[in-house]
């Protein structure tokens, strides 16, 4: 079944003075954007293609949907004028044939159907009879002139406005989200905790609440119920976070009382009076990446560069043991990678496909290549890189270098936080995890040591560093 999506609509949370910069269809709900549970859902109902039509943000869209591999479908792409009919660009279509029934979709509602619904020709509606925008139907039935086609009722989750999606949000994270399948591992019944997450133990956690990845929970602070708190995330002491959710990279500070409001690094969206609210002030709520732009040289202490050389001259027969072994067992040399230097201009709208500054580093293993813990970070990774941080070109700890091609992949978001972050050969994700952790996991690793970065909390890796080495275990 072919399953025809309309994102030519998408909407912002917005008001007089002012909009929320995250698509609504792309606010989280249990950790997943709106709109992978959307796509998820049909190709559940038995999608074999999707067709998108895409208007303003289209690039974002086609970046995020991709080529439908992850979704089991193919996917095509169609990117339409504002003010076209996407209905009339349906019914002229010359791939779709005159007989052939297809499910019509979009990304602010998602409908409670199931396969009962997929028989009959069908627009389905709520029970106050708002369209939903979903129908099920052929060619002919998008013309104007066409019979109306049969009204079914059903329950539907929406996303058009932030009041709508907390609604939505309380729903899935109460089992009533129809469609969605909640997932994840619960700390307790209707808690939802990610690894990485620190939770103090006079913090209250009141169900349901879905908490993500590397998240820290402060002194006395409330979470819940009906919130979710999303990766990367700092709730700082004695704060209430009730009936809200925070996005991803998000800080919110002492003594805040945060209720039916979407809080997107510094902006605080209430729903109940549709305003935002610009914090200024890093004490109400601020992005994990914010810092004075006018700093841009990267400075390494001449006391870790001094250190640096003192360990890697008394570790310089072990390396050249592991230089042999990489050459004559493993049939390898030293890899001097072009790596895309941090502490330069970061961007704002759009990814920086060609950032200005590169530096030249030697290194045995490629991170994803390590899948045997900290032992094995220390011979590959820290042994080489001691000499990176002789030449000043890097911190003990910090967030790992990139290529170009490998920065290219990244969101906005992570592309500005590493252009702000610290380089470093010893990272968050070394210590925490054994092997290779996957994307979302390695974001929220990032952002939260971008976040605690401080020369106490580095020596605090330093100790979870050497425990490691001599257990043989990670954090």
């Amino acid at each position: 079944m072919k399953v025809i999506c309309d994102f030519t609509q998408s909407k912002r949370l917005h008001v007089d003075g002012g909009g929320f910069e995250t698509l609504s269809c792309f606010l989280p709900i249990m950790g997943k954007p709106f709109l992978q549970h959307v796509l998820e859902y049909v190709s559940r109902l038995g999608a074999s293609s999707l067709v998108l039509f895409l208007s303003g943000n289209a690039d974002r869209f086609e970046r995020f949907v991709g080529d439908g591999e992850r979704w089991g479908v193919k996917t095509s792409y169609h990117l339409v004028k504002e003010g076209v009919s996407v209905h009339e660009r349906i019914r002229n279509a010359a791939w779709m044939g005159s007989q052939e029934m297809f499910l019509l979709c979009n990304n602010a509602y998602l409908p409670c159907i199931d396969e009962t619904h997929m028989h009959e020709p069908a627009r389905f509606v709520l029970e106050n009879g708002t369209e939903t925008g979903w129908l099920l139907g052929t060619k002919a039935h998008m013309s104007s002139d066409a019979t109306p086609l049969r009204a079914t009722v059903v329950e539907a989750l929406h996303v058009g406005s932030a009041q709508s999606y907390l609604d939505a949000l309380a729903r899935v994270l109460g089992r009533r989200g129809g469609p969605l399948v909640v997932l994840g591992k619960e700390l307790r019944p209707g808690v939802w905790v990610g690894p990485g997450t620190r939770i103090h133990p006079t913090c209250t956690l009141t169900a349901p609440v879905y908490i993500g990845s590397q998240v820290n929970l402060g002194e006395h602070t409330i979470v819940g119920p009906d919130s979710e708190i999303g990766s990367g995330c700092i709730v700082d002491n004695e704060s209430n976070i009730i009936g809200s959710s925070i996005l991803a990279g998000s800080y919110v500070g002492k003594h805040l009382d945060v209720r039916g409001c979407i809080v997107n690094q510094n902006t605080i969206f209430n729903a109940q009076l549709n305003s935002a609210y610009v914090a200024v002030d890093e004490i109400l709520a601020t992005s994990v990446e914010s810092e004075d732009d006018s700093i841009r040289v990267l400075k390494i202490p001449l006391g870790s560069r001094l250190v640096a050389c003192m360990l890697g001259v008394a570790t310089l027969p072990l390396y050249i043991a592991v230089l042999l072994v990489n050459a004559l067992v493993y049939r390898r040399k030293i890899t001097r990678l072009t790596v895309v230097s941090m502490r330069q201009s970061a961007a704002e709208e759009t990814i920086v496909s060609e950032p200005g500054l590169t530096l030249t580093i030697p290194i045995l293993r490629h991170r994803s290549e390590m899948c045997k813990g900290v032992r094995s970070h220390a011979l590959w990774v820290l042994l080489p890189g001691l000499w990176t941080i002789v030449r000043g070109k890097s911190r003990f700890f910090g967030i790992p270098y990139r290529t170009r091609e490998d920065f290219g992949k990244l969101s906005i978001d992570w592309q500005n936080l590493y252009l702000k972050s610290n380089p470093g050969i010893i990272t968050e994700a070394d210590i925490l995890y054994d092997e290779h952790p996957e994307e979302e996991m390695l974001f929220a690793s990032e952002m939260y040591y971008r976040v605690v970065d401080s020369f106490a909390y580095n020596r605090r890796l330093f100790l979870r560093y050497i425990k490691a080495l001599f257990t043989g275990h990670n954090s």
